[in-house]
């Protein structure tokens, strides 16, 4: 691993760099943006010796590429990275868990070497001609070729609350069922015949999916199984897995950050735990059995569970195991000889997809499919499944003391206290205010033309984590969109009770003013920005100071060095504050020498995204705080993640997201060897 990861030291600070790769996949997203993943040969002339993934983005119109083409670029690049928040997804674990280590843009493309379609493209291209014109053709696309590029989110959602992702991404189940395929036609030659045929239908179909990480790692475990059956050795259930697991360890180390990898693990140990205890338990004690072992995983990585899985998986498993899936692949190999015939076979499988999709439609119309749950879940489906366990294993008791102490310190008083969290959003701002179970939202982050927003990446992750559905206040500085892109989905998806802005987004829309003042849950909040009404410009931002007669925040929206002049005029001392959320995400427009003095924060945050294009925080700016404010802690959110600020009877504790955690989530040069020691 260590030796897979040491080739991003030779990154450095550099903007940008001349990168000599193989492509491996080209998937657009919209008609001027697509996604390259490319396998690196040469970085700035020098020769990489285990030629990393990358991910790169172009964002213009690009000549057709084929799989196989060597390609000259032009391109920025950076470590995987991702938002580091209490909730939403880990993008850096994303990443990795797909065997990439870096992403960047595409900046110009130098030179294109063309490879002839290969087997699996031409093979694509006539499968594609058969399902042309059909509804479903990208779920075909999907199930037979690994192509997942045509598939909405809308489609994705369904899917994730009806606990079908595991069916439509290739994955273990899809290579298991044609490898079993394989293994009774081979029979009809013998235990050799039967070993060659799972292996010919196994690795074939994993060809024909690209070779996807998922799809390797399942291909090792038909390997696995065929090696003992070769050798004759009987080896219990338990050593099968054993062996499989570090088999696929040893030939993929970034299995570890995959999710696939360890629901699918932990899933065969399940049922082979349901057979040890019941021999051979019903289908439906099975579901039952892994529906409440998987639980607590799928919490800690998805922060959701799917209530009708259990029952949508018994009706549908059959109908892809048995129905579509043969179908579809049988129709796959028709294609090569007789395309009319292939589409009435594509035909069929369409029809009972479409009827899946209508029926999942249906469902999530009448009852929510997907369920975002609060923090306290993931430690609740834990004691249930200790409790379980206690119950069911054999001299199982012991396990009670942990229910018996998490008991206890449930009813643990915690000390009274209010936060601030200046969530990671990227270049944008999002700060989130809570004391005594209520809440106030400043700024939203940004919403991206591609559909992308931090609405879904950060912030309602957090406020379901929160058991937040109704924020007291909402206020927007100003109008730019990575303050304010995410004003209309959250107000679609709760309740806010009073909306605060510079800019006049609706009738509804309070403006801020200089002056204005609220006691609220044991704090004061004081509006000491803008002067007067203006246009929602950087220079009209709401600025919100929150104190507590102790600790005070100052929350500086993208005011620039006119506005600060102006405000240390007004207010002078009145400034001071122990946290500082600096203007304009640390640019050299903003933190001029006498606002920063006169806010003498010990804290500054910027919230700037990850090796923006910008150099947000400007190093100027970082050292006009260091030199000012001495004493001071600066921090990006970009490198520590959310910033969690915590007043209690103790005083100010602050903390960043990736300074707890896995090696992988830490701030700073993570991949380095020495971070393995921790």
């Amino acid at each position: 691993m260590q030796a897979r990861l040491s080739w991003l030291d030779t990154l450095g600070e550099q903007a940008s760099h001349i990168i000599t790769a193989q492509l491996q996949s080209a998937e657009p997203q919209n008609d001027n943006f697509t996604r390259l993943q490319l396998k690196v040969i040469e970085l700035d002339g020098r020769s990489l010796p285990l030629p990393p993934l990358v991910r790169i983005n172009a964002y213009q119109t690009l000549p057709e590429l084929t799989s196989g083409s060597i390609l000259t670029l032009a391109a920025s690049l950076k470590p995987a990275h991702g938002l580091a928040n209490e909730a939403g997804m880990d993008g850096r674990r994303l990443l990795l868990g797909k065997g990439i280590s870096a992403t960047g843009n595409l900046r110009r493309l130098i030179r294109v070497e063309l490879e002839p379609p290969g087997w699996r493209t031409l093979w694509l291209a006539s499968a594609g001609q058969a399902w042309q014109g059909l509804a479903q053709a990208p779920l075909l696309a999907a199930l037979t070729f690994g192509e997942q590029g045509g598939i909405s989110d809308r489609q994705w959602e369904l899917f994730r609350g009806a606990g079908l992702t595991h069916i439509i991404a290739i994955s273990g189940q899809h290579i298991a069922l044609v490898a079993v395929l394989g293994f009774w036609l081979g029979r009809l030659f013998g235990l050799k015949g039967a070993l060659v045929g799972t292996l010919l239908f196994a690795g074939t179909y994993s060809w024909l999916a690209g070779f996807a990480v998922a799809t390797e790692r399942a291909l090792i475990m038909v390997l696995v199984w065929s090696m003992l059956r070769v050798w004759k050795r009987d080896w219990p259930p338990y050593r099968v897995w054993l062996l499989a697991f570090v088999a696929i360890l040893l030939w993929d180390p970034f299995a570890l950050f995959a999710a696939g990898f360890w629901l699918s693990f932990l899933a065969v140990a399940l049922l082979m735990g349901a057979s040890y205890l019941y021999g051979r338990p019903s289908l439906l004690r099975l579901q039952g059995i892994l529906l409440l072992g998987l639980l607590p995983l799928q919490l800690a990585l998805f922060e959701g569970m799917a209530p009708l899985a259990l029952f949508i998986n018994l009706l549908a498993l059959p109908l892809f195991c048995l129905f579509i899936i043969p179908l579809a692949l049988i129709a796959v190999l028709v294609s090569l000889f007789s395309p009319s015939l292939a589409h009435g076979l594509f035909w069929l499988a369409d029809g009972a997809l479409g009827y899946l999709m209508v029926s999942l439609e249906w469902l999530n119309s009448q009852w929510a499919l997907w369920w975002p749950l609060p923090g306290w879940a993931l430690p609740l489906s834990i004691l249930l499944l200790l409790g379980w366990l206690a119950c069911t294993l054999p001299g199982g008791r012991w396990l009670g003391l942990p229910l018996l102490a998490a008991a206890l310190l449930a009813c643990w008083p915690a000390p009274p206290s209010w936060q601030v969290r200046v969530l990671d959003v990227g270049q944008g701002l999002a700060v989130l205010l809570s004391s005594r179970g209520h809440h106030i939202l400043f700024d939203t982050g940004d919403r991206y033309p591609g559909g992308y927003n931090m609405a879904d990446a950060a912030i309602l992750p957090l406020l379901h984590r929160l058991s937040v559905d109704e924020l007291d206040i909402l206020i927007l500085s100003h109008k730019d969109r990575d303050h304010a892109g995410n004003r209309e989905a959250l107000h679609a998806a709760l309740s806010v009770r009073a909306e605060y802005s510079s800019y006049a987004f609706s009738p509804g829309t309070q403006a801020c003013r200089r002056g204005q003042q609220w006691l609220w849950q044991g704090l004061t909040l004081r509006m000491l920005w803008p002067e007067r009404s203006g246009a929602g410009r950087n220079n009209d931002g709401c600025v919100l100071q929150i104190g507590d007669g102790r600790v005070s925040v100052l929350l500086s929206a993208d005011i620039e060095r006119e506005a600060e002049a102006r405000l240390l005029a007004l207010e002078g001392q009145g400034l001071h504050s122990t946290v500082l959320v600096s203007p304009h995400h640390g640019s050299k427009t903003s933190s001029t020498p006498g606002f920063v003095a006169a806010v003498a924060a010990r804290e500054v945050i910027h919230s700037a995204g990850f090796m923006n294009r910008w150099h947000f925080p400007r190093p100027e700016v970082v050292a006009r705080y260091r030199a000012l404010v001495p004493d001071s802690r600066q921090w990006v959110s970009g490198q520590s993640g959310a910033i969690l600020i915590e007043v209690g009877p103790n005083g100010l504790d602050i903390q960043g997201e990736r300074d707890t955690g896995p090696w992988y989530r830490r701030s700073g040069a993570w991949w380095k060897p020495q971070l393995w020691l921790e």
